[in-house]
């Protein structure tokens, strides 16, 4: 099942174990597990919005995720 903005960070990080690396990439900054612990519950889409994700760059992340 492919990854979308509506997915829960809880659902990418079981989709694949390097997730938390490709988020890392794309954000330009490590991500660390309180930062993860705190959106687990949270779509990419909301994320999204508190770290200024616009459309590019949420799609830039999904086609990663849902890559391989």
């Amino acid at each position: 099942m492919a990854l979308t903005a509506d997915s829960t960070i809880a659902e990418v990080m079981k989709s694949r174990s390097d997730a938390k690396d490709i988020i890392s990439k794309h954000a330009g900054q490590a991500i660390d597990e309180s930062m993860l612990a705190m959106a687990m519950g949270m779509t990419i889409k909301q994320v999204a919005g508190f770290v200024n994700w616009g459309p590019d760059k949420i799609e830039a992340i999904l086609k990663e995720l849902n890559e391989g």
